[in-house]
């Protein structure tokens, strides 16, 4: 019997920026090549900040067929099973303090706080409603304090001139969590050494995909520990600069079918697992 084109390879995209195109559309070239892969004995999932929810309403047109990373790396869900496989959370009670005075000292930025598949908004702006608008959220209004724990992720929202400001504000504390850009107005603090990379390793490590060749696709600097964790790490057209910088390879934009290029790339052999 011969071996199926895609056997014991398994593809990682990002969503917003990479695989969705930038009205966060899935396109159909992107989805007919998918579908190509998965039927080829390939194995896909996605790598996203976006949580569960999110991304459900993709998976009807996604052939998801591994668990997907989630939460930027603090969660792996089985969308086939319907439930949480892993979550490493952040230690709000460090956290909280310090967001608060990021809120006083910076005028204008407003928080989301993810707990139990729901987001929690403190303060709100132009911003946070695109992005209600945008991932189809429906928002819990909260003070702060008032948000349960344990907290996944906390995003901080705002003018993206700002949010390099926090960053460098965030730089100056010891303690036990992570901080990156998903988007220049999302700046996300997570647990420490938390990354789509991390959940990556984890996912890696699960029976059916420890020895799966990684192919890993991304556009932003959450990406870039998800790139080189993988065995062959992409960046899009419209990358962050760092990122093009560390991948592999560089393919076209995601307005442009850029997973359906990559496809296209294992189907010719330019793509070849080490």
């Amino acid at each position: 019997m011969s071996r199926l084109p895609f056997e014991g390879r398994l593809l990682v995209c990002d969503m917003d920026g990479t695989l969705l195109d930038s009205t966060s559309k899935l396109s159909m070239e992107n989805k007919r090549a998918l579908d190509r892969f998965v039927a080829g004995g390939g194995l896909f999932t996605v790598a996203t900040g976006r949580m569960e929810k999110s991304v459900k309403r993709y998976v009807k047109d996604l052939p998801i067929n591994v668990p997907a990373i989630v939460y930027n790396g603090a969660a792996i869900y089985d969308f086939q099973a319907g439930r949480l496989l892993w979550e490493d959370t952040l230690e709000a009670d460090l956290v909280e303090p310090i967001v608060n005075i990021a809120i006083e000292r910076f005028q204008g930025i407003a928080v989301e706080v993810y707990h139990d598949a729901r987001m929690y908004l403190v303060g709100g702006n132009e911003y946070t409603h695109n992005h209600v608008v945008r991932e189809q959220f429906e928002p819990i209004i909260s003070s702060l304090d008032a948000v349960p724990k344990p907290w996944v992720k906390v995003i901080l929202v705002g003018d993206p001139a700002k949010l390099v400001q926090i960053d460098e504000f965030l730089k100056g504390f010891d303690e036990p969590f992570a901080h990156v850009f998903s988007e220049p107005q999302f700046l996300e603090i997570l647990n420490q050494n938390v990354s789509k990379g991390s959940a990556l390793k984890v996912l890696r490590q699960m029976p059916g995909f420890d020895k799966a060749c990684v192919i890993a696709m991304g556009d932003n600097l959450n990406d870039v520990e998800l790139l080189k964790e993988a065995d062959i790490g992409i960046a899009v057209e419209n990358a962050h600069h760092e990122l093009k910088d560390i991948a592999d390879l560089n393919c076209t934009n995601n307005d442009n079918n850029a997973v359906s290029e990559v496809i296209g790339w294992m189907e010719d052999g330019k793509i070849t697992c080490r």
